[in-house]
This record gives structure tokens, C-alpha cells and sequence, in this order.
């Protein structure tokens, strides 16, 4: 079943997560601790609108990243960037990256083709290329983790392998001729099971990438329906692929990020299912990762980034510290030290990872109680009054739409009335006598005029007029609209929110910290304002002038 969002469920999943967020806070001086807070680490990057990251599997200081025409490299986790490849000025663009363990590898898929550096991008050639200019461009890349010669792309015509570093390249059997290929993953429990995502579906090889075959359609062409190769799978038919994740302990375990949720096996892609999306405000996904340490799935969307519980079946958005929603790729790293994954995002507005400690923890002794925390922030407008702002402001009030349809049934009544005009015509035709000689008596000869007003009705209209097509296609739009701004005013005011509790239950112990949360608290206030007319900054200065 293709999963659909709604206003009112992403506000009562907001409302459950942000209330049992506040009341763990409160009961446990513990609870927090272990709730990631992203931590921007963009420092030194010229331009941060970036598309992808790849960090260390083994190390989260190892991280490249690209904004399309240039890599950058950090070796202590983000503290300082280096360029290592750039493209300026040339058209060429880089696509996709991938790391292997430390001190391995490093491959950057480009337009041209894919290029490896071997001494942490100091250097770097390129080791794939094709006369047609489909197989050269890369669009993803996957290394096997046990053998990091054994190298995977994805290209506009297929998937190519290589297992000697580059030297020699083979395209894969049974992936259509001119199909693109997104997404490569290969399973860390069993090394011979690969996973593509292309343009028409799901593939899976289970020779190492030697032989392909389709495991889910979502695209069905004329060769398909003549040959019947359509099986159950074409209820996903429309939706593109994004991103797979393996599950880290099993192979059979497989999850594919799409433009319509997040579907799961666990089988090996034999079936399907689609994970249930409460809480999930932004169903197109564009990447996915996989916690390696439990399995956790995590998904990348224009909303932010999101984390899905197995147990309670729901999403939990993970806005802490996060500046920008419009999250393009995800990539996760393993330390020694710390016994889960640190989790790394690229996005509009620059790279951002994840730590965990004491910042999202309420302290024991700074005397708050529920009763406190209820009362905070009772000055403030509520979610529903934000709403309603933002609908006024954008003006896409349900009502509109039924004002339109009126106003389509009250034109069918109405006439086309049409008036002409005609001048310079002669009347009168006729001769008689006058004082013995014949006369024309055509006196008003071209200079008469003609008026002519006319009433029509289609009465077809009464029953159905093209102005009501018109109004269908008009409130699709309108709906989609709503929901849109809906979903983001509701994802502005609890993240600032969620940020005003942060500050209140633990206050930032130096002064660059405080800075920052208050930064960002004007910023969340900025971006509310821009879609409610300034609705909350007005709330609060008339609260403040009344002595509030």
C-alpha cells in the first residue's frame, strides 16, 4: 500500500515525541544523554551547499565531502578542511564519493569518469572512463568492505566492477543497456550479495556483481507487459529508488530509501514491505543509512534528518542543533572508542555531525519540575494559532476552494451577451416622381447604423463546465501547498521548541555555546515569522508590552 502524509498525524506525532521527550528529561537526570545533538563542523569549507559525504567506515575523523565541483578532506573529524579535487571553471561535476578503511582508498565519481587517490587526496587519477558518454559519468559508488580493490559504479548505462584497483573494468549482465543506476550497496555479511538501484527497479547479484537480476519493478515498460515481467511488485511502480542500506548482521535485511517512504525486506528483496511513516513529515527520501553498531535506519529528506523506531513503529525527527533541513546524503563512521556510530549530513548549509553527552540532559539539581515546564512558555502562541497564521498568510484556506466551485455554478447561469455594430449602410431602395423627374429616394444612403444585442445559454454548463477542470487542477495544487507549509511550520515551531526546553533544562556551560543557541532560537523565530507574517514576533512584543 503507497503511504500517504497528513497534517493532523504529523501533529499528534510531534506532540506524543515532544511531550515524552520533555517528561524523560524531567524524570531521569540521565535520560537525555544519549539523544543525538548535531554539532556543526563546516568551518573553512568555501560554499556550503553541498551534495554528498563519505566518512571513514572505521574512523569518524577521516571525511570527504563534495559540493559538486570540489572535495574537501578533514583528518580530525571537521575541525579543519582541506581541498583536495576541484572541478571549477571545467563543467565537470563530482557526484558521488566513497572511503575505505583508514589509510585506504579514496574514490570521487565525477562526469567525466571515476577517480581514486591513495594518499588521502593529495594525488588523484582516474581509473574509469568510457567512449560512450553515459557509462562515463558516475553517479554512485560502492567498495567492497572486506576486499577494497573490489570496486562498484553505477553509471547512465549500467553497473560496472572492477577487482584489481581499476586496472580492469567489466559491466554487469542483466541490467538493461542505457539504464542509470543510483544507489550500489553491498552487503557487510555476505560479500557476494550486491544490491543496484536503477531507474526501472531493484537489482540483485549474488556473484559479486557479475550477474544481475530484478527484484523489484518501478517502472514498467512495453517489453515488460508484452513479456509479463511485472510480478506483484507493481504497485511501486512510479516511485524512484534513492538509496539502499544493508542491514549490518544480515544480508536477507534490505532497506530502500524512496520518493514515497521507506520500504523493507527481510528476505533479500523477495518481498516488500513499506515501514509505516508516522512522524516522517517528508516522505521523499534522497539517502539512507544504517547505524552499524544496531541497525538503526536513518533517513535524509528535505525536512531534516529522521531516525526510525522498530518498536514503536514511528519516526523521531533529530533536529537538535541541526541549522539546515534541506539534508542532501548521510554517512555513518565507527570509532573504537564509542560504542555507537557517529553520523555525518551534508546539506545546504554545510556538513553536520552527531555527538552525544550531557548537552541534551536535564540536570538533577537546577530545581524544574513538570508543573514549571508547563508553564514556561504559556505566553507564547500555540501550534494551532501558528497554523491558522500561516494558512491566512499563504491564503490557502480550505473555504477558498469552495468558493471557487460556487462561484463556477453561479457563471453557468449566466448569459453570453454579445453586442455588434454595423455603419454606412443604406436603408431605403425605392424611386418616385417629384415634379415630373424620377429621384433616388434613398436619402440616408450610408449613413445609417445597425445595433444588435444577443443573450445565449449553454445549458450543459449547468450540469458541468470546463471552469470546474480548472478548479480540480487548481486545488490539487492548493492542497499540496497547504500541506507543504503546514508541515514546515510545524517542523519550525517544535524545533525551536524542543531548542527553548534544551536551554532551559541545561543551560550551555560557556559563553560561545549560549551564543549560539540564541542564534539559532532567532533564526527559528525568522523562519516562522517568514511564513506567518510575522505572527510570533508580534504575539510576543504585544505579550512583552503588556508586562508579560
Amino acid at each position: 500500500m503507497r503511504g500517504h502524509g497528513g497534517s493532523f498525524t504529523g501533529i499528534v506525532c510531534f506532540l506524543v515525541c515532544f511531550t515524552c521527550v520533555c517528561l524523560a528529561a524531567v524524570s531521569s537526570a540521565g535520560a537525555g544523554a544519549q539523544a543525538a545533538v548535531w554539532e556543526d563542523v563546516s568551518r573553512g569549507i568555501r560554499g556550503s551547499d553541498l551534495l554528498a559525504v563519505a566518512a571513514g567506515p572505521d574512523s569518524p575523523r577521516t571525511v570527504y565531502i563534495t559540493s559538486g565541483s570540489v572535495v574537501y578532506m578533514t583528518a580530525d573529524g571537521g575541525k579543519r578542511w582541506n581541498e583536495v579535487l576541484s572541478f571549477r571553471g571545467t563543467g565537470n561535476t563530482v557526484d558521488a564519493l566513497a572511503v575505505t578503511k583508514a589509510g585506504g582508498p579514496v574514490y570521487a565519481g565525477a562526469g567525466d569518469g571515476l577517480y581514486r587517490s591513495i594518499d588521502g587526496g593529495k594525488n588523484w587519477e582516474r581509473i574509469f572512463t568510457a567512449m560512450d558518454g553515459l557509462e562515463g559519468r558516475v553517479f554512485c559508488i560502492a567498495v567492497d568492505p572486506a576486499l577494497p580493490a573490489t570496486v562498484f559504479i553505477g553509471t547512465g548505462a549500467g553497473v560496472f566492477r572492477t577487482d584489481d584497483g581499476g586496472v580492469r573494468w567489466e559491466k554487469g549482465r542483466g541490467i538493461p543497456s542505457g539504464i542509470k543506476v543510483s544507489s550500489i550497496a553491498v552487503s557487510p555479511a555476505d560479500h557476494q550479495t550486491v544490491y543496484a538501484a536503477a531507474a526501472d527497479g531493484l537489482y540483485k547479484s549474488r556473484n559479486s556483481g557479475a550477474d544481475w537480476r530484478r527484484m523489484l519493478v518501478t517502472y514498467v515498460s512495453e517489453e515488460d507487459r508484452h513479456t509479463g515481467d511485472m510480478a506483484e511488485e507493481t504497485e511501486t511502480e512510479g516511485t524512484e529508488i534513492r538509496s539502499i542500506a544493508v542491514g549490518p548482521a544480515d544480508s536477507g535485511r534490505v532497506y530502500l530509501g524512496t520518493s514515497e517512504g521507506l520500504l523493507a525486506s527481510s528476505n533479500g528483496g523477495l518481498t516488500w514491505e513499506r515501514v509505516p511513516g508516522r512522524g516522517l513529515i517528508n516522505r521523499d527520501i534522497r539517502d539512507i543509512a544504517v547505524d552499524p553498531s544496531n541497525g538503526s535506519v536513518y533517513a535524509a529528506t528535505g525536512s531534516g534528518v529522521f531516525v526510525y523506531s522498530d518498536v514503536e513503529k514511528r519516526w523521531e525527527g533529530l533536529y537538535s542543533g541541526l541549522l539546515s533541513t534541506d539534508v542532501r546524503s548521510l554517512s555513518f563512521a565507527l570509532s573504537a572508542r564509542r560504542a555507537s556510530g557517529t553520523l555525518f549530513a551534508a546539506t545546504k548549509r554545510g556538513v553536520f555531525k552527531t555527538t552525544r553527552g550531557a548537552k541534551g540532559a536535564a540536570r538533577a539539581d537546577n530545581g524544574m519540575h513538570q508543573r514549571d515546564l508547563s508553564s514556561a512558555f504559556a505566553h507564547e502562541p500555540s501550534i494551532g494559532e501558528i497554523r491558522e497564521a500561516a494558512i491566512i498568510y499563504a491564503e490557502v484556506q480550505p473555504e477558498k476552494i469552495e468558493k471557487w466551485r460556487k462561484a463556477a455554478a453561479k457563471r453557468a447561469w449566466l448569459p453570453d451577451l454579445r453586442v455588434a455594430y454595423r455603419g454606412n449602410r443604406g436603408w431605403q431602395s425605392s424611386d418616385y416622381f417629384y415634379k415630373g423627374n424620377i429621384s433616388d429616394d434613398d436619402v440616408t444612403e450610408d449613413t445609417d447604423r445597425e445595433w444588435s444585442v444577443s443573450l445565449t445559454w449553454e445549458l450543459g454548463d449547468l450540469v458541468w463546465n470546463s471552469a470546474q477542470t480548472s478548479i480540480d487542477s487548481r486545488a490539487r495544487l492548493m492542497v499540496q501547498l497547504r500541506d507543504d507549509i503546514l508541515n514546515e511550520v510545524t517542523r519550525l515551531y517544535f524545533e525551536r521548541r524542543r531548542l527553548q526546553y534544551e536551554m532551559l533544562l541545561s543551560p550551555p556551560g560557556d559563553m560561545r555555546e549560549k551564543i549560539e543557541n540564541e542564534l539559532r532560537l532567532q533564526e527559528l523565530t525568522a523562519d516562522i515569522d517568514a511564513l506567518t507574517n510575522s505572527y510570533l514576533s508580534k504575539r510576543l512584543a504585544r505579550m512583552r508590552t503588556a508586562g508579560r
